[in-house]
């Protein structure tokens, strides 16, 4: 089969000279929104990925949220039953395991583009969808997963099988049919369906603005003439009104007086109306006000807050990045290779838990005091750190590391 990702950028051409942004309006928007609710993404997957690099504010939320989840590290984890299935000694479980954890951990070390992989299905967050194509070595694994951009996907339907547009051909209902098996496919609800209509109006807002700045940016200048002034000095005092103007200083006849136009007031309300617009995308994309936005008398309270509900964030794009690639990568691969035999390894892309491994511990060593013991092999999954049994202090030790003083 040829590769949809590379045939697909070599027969797209043409839309390079395409700019969806040209001429974009209310009535326009709405027609690509409903079309990609039928599942014709062509020309509204371009204009997402137009959006995306023409904002300031759709850019760099974009770009916060994606630098969280690339800096999360992927690992391979066994599943806790088998440890618990461990420590009653069945063996044979947890051997597979290993065999499994090994198994996908040369598997997902073979994939040599895999960071820019998942860069790619992020954006299947923003977008609602992103598909990459499986390229295999001789030996059955995997060796790249190609984007596939989401320009070439169809769909008979909102929710019909996916099919490749070839060409991004706009309103074409149909398209070859794929094998999913071949993809690795993420999709969700489009964050871009709800920033577009706030990108449009800070477009529209942006652009009066400048209009009223072209007319009132540079207050218009009237000299009113004195009383009873002949027109035989209308062109004197034309030619005194200019030199005025030109430099801003000069004689006026007594009498006389100068006239602004202020368009009507000091505040145009364009200022306001831009950051009410900054403040929805930010609270769609992050779930609060980016640290830039905070509002006057918010302190660390707000801030924390904020912290926390990005985290959450950053924790669920985790989750269902290694969710995709738990039933799209490993299940295949593990089915061909480990066939007939239960799954007891998975992919795990998890953010750096910072503050909770801390918590963790000290839940554990509060409940090491209360006599509770805890599973070694649990609290390492939970840690994300590699744990072994070792001395315990002597009861001396652990008053004096407590207490800050001597031991009596």
């Amino acid at each position: 089969m040829t590769a949809l990702s590379i045939y697909g950028q070599k027969n797209n051409a043409w839309r390079e000279a395409y700019n969806p942004l040209r001429g974009m309006n209310l009535a326009r928007l709405m027609g690509l929104l409903d079309a990609g609710e039928r599942g014709q993404y062509a020309d509204l997957q371009w204009f997402y990925h137009y959006m995306e690099r023409s904002d300031p504010m759709v850019f760099s939320v974009m770009q916060r949220r994606r630098a969280v989840l690339l800096s999360c590290d992927w690992d391979i984890r066994k599943t806790s039953d088998v440890r618990r299935k461990t420590l009653n000694v069945a063996k044979e479980d947890a051997v597979l395991a290993d065999e499994q954890a090994a198994f996908l951990r040369e598997a997902y070390d073979r994939v040599e583009n895999l960071r820019d992989a998942v860069s790619f299905l992020f954006t299947g967050f923003f977008r609602g969808f992103g598909h990459l194509e499986k390229h295999y070595a001789p030996s059955g694994l995997v060796t790249r997963l190609e984007p596939v951009e989401q320009w070439f996907w169809v769909r008979d339907g909102m929710y019909g099988a996916w099919e490749y547009n070839e060409n991004a051909v706009s309103g074409r209902k149909r398209g070859s049919a794929i094998d999913p098996a071949n993809f690795v496919i993420l999709d969700t609800v489009p964050i871009d369906r709800l920033l577009a209509l706030q990108y449009l109006g800070r477009t529209l807002t942006q652009k009066d603005w400048d209009s009223f700045l072209e007319v009132y940016g540079i207050p218009s200048v009237f000299l009113v003439g004195p009383p009873n002034t002949p027109d035989s000095k209308a062109a004197e005092y034309q030619t005194i009104a200019e030199q005025l103007i030109s430099d801003g200083r000069g004689y006026l006849p007594y009498g006389s007086d100068i006239k602004y136009v202020n368009g009507g007031g000091n505040r145009p309300p364009f200022r306001e109306r831009l950051e009410y617009l900054d403040r929805q995308i930010t609270l769609v994309a992050t779930g609060g006000l980016l640290t830039m936005l905070t509002e006057p008398g918010s302190g660390t309270l707000a801030g924390n807050a904020h912290t926390d509900t990005f985290l959450q964030i950053a924790r669920s794009d985790a989750a269902m990045v290694s969710e995709v690639m738990q039933k799209h990568f490993d299940l295949s691969l593990l089915s061909e290779f480990f066939p007939g035999q239960p799954v007891h390894a998975y992919f795990e892309f998890a953010p750096s838990t910072g503050s909770e491994v801390s918590r963790v511990v000290a839940d554990a060593e509060t409940l090491a005091r209360a006599g509770v013991s805890i599973d070694l092999d649990e609290l390492s999954e939970k840690t994300g750190y590699k744990l072994s049994p070792g001395p315990l202090p002597a009861f001396n030790e652990l008053k004096v590391t407590q207490s800050g003083g001597k031991a009596s």
